[in-house]
């Protein structure tokens, strides 16, 4: 049938499906194969997805401590966020019970294997064709060492890249300091390996302790602070550009600046960088709400507004509609209206910082693997597999 459809006809029908029916699309013959797996034809379908931003969806982690295993769950950004969802099949296990999410990019999932320790594993998946890479770490430094991740994409080059920023001690130092500018190695998905990127690494300390990054405007983002001799320190925003691969400084507002730098996080508020500060004081625990309304310009930080919640433990993720998920320090999830205050209890109990809400897209990314067509989606579509693995090979 395809012989008799135009191939630029067939694309744009195509490109307009979901991709369920794509993967299943690739067993009808060589052709359609060979265009759905086309790098081009994998950039105009998530480019065509991402056309109506208010309709993505959000992906959702947490941790039962009862069942001891991760749940993740694709849920509407509306009123049906706590009743309807699709559960999400993780084939992954941590021995430390539970990974890091590094970051969501373009439906790729940059998972870290290190509870405050050292990085065993991390890996990109992506959920949507149950297929993932993993990383293989550079070597580790000899001496006691932090961390930080980072994971974007170059949408130039359309390369997906993890950054790690190591910091290591100090062994001359009496005091054992970390040292800085800080070792930064860059993995891109398009080469399969780690590279050293030094050049112009920043003399300050990114915050390894609030698990912390977010990724907009081609950029990573990290809280950090910088060293004021023996006078105490200040408070920035550090990012890394994933197209030049270059570090820059953001500037906060001096109340944000000269705070407890470990009660800060960044996070994003729309299509803006957004950071917040944290008040733990016992029943009266609040999140302070800055927005960078026109990114790289200091004098643009805004306060929005404050969140007093008692409980609260961290802000998880800004809905469409104005409300606020936040986990609360009984291990609950809640969704909170800034306006009226209310909160609305969704349900979802878990380990309070295993808790993520992030905008998800469903892509190709990673679709034609090395030596397979989609690895280790036997499962989901069985009657394709062995027609796959054949089409594959020709």
């Amino acid at each position: 049938m395809s012989d008799y459809i135009p191939q630029e006809l067939l694309h744009e029908i195509l490109i307009k499906l979901p991709v369920e029916s794509l993967v299943r699309f690739t067993s009808v013959n060589k052709s359609w194969y060979s265009l759905i797996t086309d790098p081009i034809f994998i950039i105009n379908h998530l480019n065509y997805s991402n056309l109506d931003q208010d309709k993505r969806p959000l992906l959702l982690r947490f941790y039962d401590r009862v069942e001891k295993e991760e749940n993740y769950t694709i849920r509407c950004d509306n009123e049906t966020f706590s009743e309807e969802f699709t559960r999400v099949e993780f084939p992954f296990k941590s021995p430390l019970g539970y990974f890091r999410i590094v970051g969501i990019c373009n439906g790729l999932v940059c998972l870290s294997d290190d509870l405050f320790g050292d990085t065993e594993r991390v890996i990109v998946w992506n959920p949507s064709i149950r297929k993932s890479v993993d990383l293989e770490m550079p070597v580790r430094p000899k001496y006691p060492h932090m961390f930080v991740l980072g994971f974007g994409v170059c949408p130039v080059m359309n390369d997906y890249k993890v950054v790690r920023v190591v910091y290591v001690k100090d062994v001359n130092d009496p005091s054992f300091n970390f040292t800085v500018p800080p070792e930064v190695q860059v993995y891109s998905l398009s080469t399969g390996y780690w590279r050293d990127v030094n050049a112009g690494a920043p003399s300050c300390y990114m915050v390894e302790y609030t698990w912390s990054q977010v990724f907009v405007f081609g950029s990573v983002h990290w809280v950090a602070f910088r060293k004021l001799g023996d006078s105490g320190s200040r408070n920035l925003i550090v990012s890394f550009h994933m197209g030049d691969e270059v570090f820059r400084e953001v500037v906060l507002p001096d109340s944000l600046a000269n705070d407890i730098v470990y009660d800060m996080s960044v996070s994003v508020f729309g299509d803006s960088l957004a950071a917040l500060k944290y008040s733990k004081e016992t029943g009266q625990e609040s999140c302070c709400v800055w927005v960078m309304r026109e990114y790289g310009v200091a004098e643009s930080w805004t306060k929005l507004y404050t969140i007093s919640v008692p409980g609260l433990t961290r802000t998880i993720c800004f809905r469409k509609d104005g409300e606020v998920i936040l986990s609360l320090s009984n291990n609950e999830l809640v969704s909170y209206d800034p306006v009226t205050g209310k909160i609305k209890n969704l349900g979802i109990f878990g380990n309070m910082r295993s808790f993520y809400v992030g905008t998800y897209v469903e892509s190709l990314v990673l679709l034609k693997g090395q030596s397979s067509l989609v690895e280790g989606i036997s499962n989901l579509f069985s009657d394709f597999a062995t027609e796959n693995a054949v089409i594959a090979e020709q």
